[in-house]
């Protein structure tokens, strides 16, 4: 199973010089289809150095996922 990242947030931020900040997390179903990963990005590009990069990752039951939803969110109305 293959799946496409859902993409929370992007951004990408020119600072002094020619420097770039870039930051993303994405959301993707896992490929055993049964956890759901959060990724979070962050690099630094700057011309005159070498680029620096990180990244974090987090690795969430997705019946866990569910059941916290359940309990935490908001019912709509109607249903």
């Amino acid at each position: 199973m293959n799946s496409q990242a859902l993409v929370l947030h992007r951004r990408v931020k020119t600072l002094d010089q020619g420097a770039l900040h870039c930051r993303e997390v994405e959301l993707r179903l896992a490929e055993d289809g049964r956890h759901v990963l959060l990724s979070r990005y962050v690099e630094w590009y700057d011309p005159e150095q070498a680029g620096l990069c990180a990244a974090q990752h987090y690795r969430v039951p997705l019946a866990s996922m569910i059941r916290w939803m359940i309990n935490n969110g908001e019912r709509g109305e109607g249903h």
